[in-house]
């Protein structure tokens, strides 16, 4: 009888939390400017957040960020 391997990896990839809508997503992105593209946001009408701190479109991003990209503009 053989032994079965049990290998546990995390998801590839940066961990994104968009909101309000609370719509979590996993995306292969190596910055903020790529993130955004990807989730289809513009810089200038969202905060883009990871570990509490907030970020600029040229940061770069690591496997296994969690990402909060949250709407900011004004509907008033």
């Amino acid at each position: 009888m053989q032994e079965e391997k049990v290998v546990y990896t995390r998801p590839y990839g940066v961990t994104v939390t968009l909101q309000p809508q609370n719509e979590t997503r996993t995306v292969k992105a190596r910055s903020v400017r790529q993130l955004l593209n990807m989730v289809k946001a513009s810089p200038t009408t969202v905060l883009v957040i990871r570990n509490n701190e907030l970020l600029t479109s040229d940061r770069k991003l690591s496997h296994g960020d969690e990402i909060i990209v949250r709407t900011v503009v004004s509907s008033g």
